[in-house]
């Protein structure tokens, strides 16, 4: 999980290639867990207004500086099953396509980073 989520961070401006699904499902699992444990610990200590209000600011310092990344992962993960970044945005779908399995093969994209770690 953490060297998927440092390639995440390493690669938080690249928009062009492709990344395996593992490179996609870290990285948002650890958003996931971060930002509930966020939320947590902002709800129980939401009582002090101080600490509710830092800690409010903290999340969403966290949401933004996520941003970025998790578009540049999130195309390249459309790109590694030869689709482009828009269909990022369909909701739904777009989880559908992020769990499918990496295209064979070189695409219009790039090569197969699985078969490149294979090699």
């Amino acid at each position: 999980m953490i060297k998927y989520c440092k390639m995440y961070l390493a690669n938080w401006k690249t928009f062009s290639g492709r990344s395996r699904r593992s490179e996609f499902w870290w990285p948002m699992l650890a958003i996931v867990i971060i930002s509930t444990v966020l939320n947590i610990v902002t709800v129980i200590l939401s009582f002090i207004p101080v600490v509710g209000t830092i800690l409010g600011y903290v999340g969403m310092l966290f949401n933004l500086a996520i941003i970025v990344p998790t578009l540049a992962v999130g195309a390249r993960r459309m790109h590694d099953i030869g689709r482009g970044f828009g269909w990022y945005f369909v909701p739904i779908y777009n989880l559908i396509l992020a769990l499918q399995d990496s295209e064979p093969g070189e695409n219009r994209f790039g090569a197969n980073p699985k078969e490149n770690a294979n090699a």
